[in-house]
């Protein structure tokens, strides 16, 4: 790592140009970078998704790549670069909120040649103001309480001495003490005895700013090797050998009164592949790859009366994919378009089915940014364009894209991908956008997510102890066992499913695991549940860091 001595930091702390701004931003990326793992250490679950070092360090360093291209730019020229690269490589919760946090800088900073003690202040106030605005529910003992806390001595600062790197001192000194404070603040931190993540990486940034400053020196930003890992779905990898079954069928039917589905459950499952049936006690929704469509949409009839139906031929449409890809689109834009997050080539494909245009490669450990995610939308053919994040931790990028194209953006807080599979079940083409969105998200609601991982560390959460390397397993978000012996985990997940009642049950095995043994944990978690009224199905769902994702509903 190279380092390049800055002669104007070096001779005046009072104020900052445009020259500086760069420098500082600059030396933060590479401070990020390099502190990137020790912040994501931070994690509170100990399972392989911690990722809030890596994002924020992508982010800052899309802008420092930016400024490093760009020369003689004015502060206020510099800064809304800055955010703006900030808002494009944003990723994650954390990636979106210091993206925001240099967003409302970049306000203060507008029209200003030059940035003291007061402006600076007001900056850091502003950040925080943007920041706080885009969090529906903002707790203490996060980044959005250390950046306040920051602030707010920057401001009282200000008034004593109107000189930026006195008034960046300050913050930094209130910025510690705040950090120290989270570990109290938050339950769940107090419990693994931890600092917030996301308010470490801001005073790595802060501190990494006023090194610069001092020394006037700033560290060549030389980020980590890494290929891109976000991809969207390329549909010219399938061949049409690849379609056994010729025909996506799907259909809604008014279920009749009284009427048990659990026969036709049964009979579809011989007549295809990709199944997804969910009966909700008043209609029956079916996805199925069928080569007799006939057949099953006869055999629907015998439970209600249809209410909407849809056939195509998947040979037909994957010629026609490919046909697009290489000319130039003159269709008409349809109504609405959706781009998904979802990681492995078996849940990419399910989503492709359903309805989803684009598939983004990412989830776990793989955030796509801001600007992946509009530039999917971009390619998508339609005046609204629904996005199903199907990660918590993605939701606050989708949200930011809408600021970033002229179609209507309306964004699925959906968690997990098996509420996103849920949700385009709940899709109906003749509905309005509004009437989509809560029906989708009800359909999402009743799903239940379980994912099967691996510790990837000591820990102990909620007095269990767990082991680097055991099974973990999470039911919607929070921790339900660890073992060695994955037939106790299992075990564990079959006596949830029961007591939950819940009637449809998907498994989705990742890459790590093999057809065969995805196939003995079926049949552990079918003498678990015990009920021969719960279907429990398999499917290659193809995804990495989890080794099954269960979908109950």
């Amino acid at each position: 790592m190279g380092k390049l001595l800055i002669n104007s930091l070096a001779v005046n702390h009072e104020k900052i140009n445009g020259d500086d701004y760069k420098n500082l931003i600059i030396s933060a990326a590479q401070s990020l970078e390099d502190s990137k793992d020790e912040i994501n250490d931070l994690n509170v679950f100990p399972v392989p998704d911690g990722d809030t070092g890596s994002n924020m360090s992508l982010t800052v360093g899309n802008a420092a790549k930016e400024l490093i291209k760009a020369e003689g730019m004015t502060l206020d020229e510099t800064a809304e670069k800055t955010a703006k690269a900030m808002l494009h490589g944003a990723r994650g919760n954390s990636g979106v909120i210091i993206s925001l946090l240099f967003r409302g800088i970049a306000r203060a900073l507008k029209n200003s040649f030059e940035c003291d003690g007061v402006i600076w202040a007001e900056a850091l106030r502003q950040g925080v103001e943007a920041a706080y605005d885009a969090v529906e529910h903002p707790a203490e003992g996060t980044i959005l309480t250390v950046a306040r806390k920051c602030a707010e001595a920057a401001e009282a600062a200000s008034k004593e001495r109107n000189d930026f790197e006195y008034v960046l001192d300050v913050a930094i000194n209130a910025a510690e003490s705040a950090l120290e404070q989270t570990v109290l603040q938050n339950p769940v931190l107090q419990k693994a005895g931890v600092v917030d993540a996301g308010g470490m990486g801001w005073l790595v940034v802060m501190k990494a700013m006023h090194r610069c400053l001092k020394s006037g020196v700033v560290s060549t930003y030389v980020p980590s090797a890494a290929k891109s890992n976000l991809d969207t779905a390329d549909f010219s990898a399938y061949s049409q050998s690849d379609f056994t079954f010729a025909f996506c069928t799907e259909f809604i039917i008014k279920k009749q009164l009284g009427v048990d589905s659990t026969d036709f459950k049964a009979y579809l499952d011989t007549m295809g592949d990709s199944l997804v049936m969910i009966d909700d006690g008043e209609i029956i929704k079916v996805h199925i790859h069928t080569n007799d469509p006939h057949g099953v949409l006869g055999e629907a009839l015998k439970y209600g009366e249809y209410e909407n139906v849809k056939v195509e031929n998947m040979r037909t449409q994957h010629t026609n994919k490919l046909e697009v890809s290489s000319k130039t689109r003159v269709e008409p834009p349809k109504k609405y378009g959706f781009v998904a997050v979802a990681s492995g080539k078996g849940l990419s494909q399910l989503l492709g089915e359903l309805g989803v245009d684009r598939v983004v490669e990412g989830g776990q450990t793989m955030n796509p940014s801001c600007h992946e995610l509009y530039k999917c939308v971009e390619e998508v053919n339609a005046k609204t364009v629904f996005i199903l994040p199907n990660n918590k931790n993605i939701i606050m990028s989708a949200e930011r894209v809408a600021e970033m194209t002229d179609k209507e953006i309306v964004v699925l807080p959906t968690k997990t991908v098996p509420q996103g599979i849920s949700a385009m079940l709940g899709f109906d083409e003749g509905a309005e956008k509004d009437e989509n969105k809560c029906a989708m998200m009800e359909m999402a609601g009743g799903v239940s997510t379980i994912q099967v991982t691996y510790a990837a560390r000591n820990s102990n959460i909620d007095g269990l102890d767990i082991k680097e390397g055991e099974y973990l397993s999470l039911i919607d978000g929070a921790l339900l066992s660890c073992d060695w012996n994955i037939e106790n985990v299992v075990l564990e997940i079959g006596k949830r499913i029961k007591e939950s009642g819940k009637s449809t049950v998907s498994i989705y095995y990742g890459c790590d695991v093999t057809q065969q043994n995805a196939q003995k944990v079926q049949e552990l978690l079918i003498n678990a549940v015990g009920d021969s009224d719960v279907q429990i199905d398999l499917y290659n769902g193809g995804q990495g860091v989890y080794y099954y994702i269960i979908s109950a509903e």
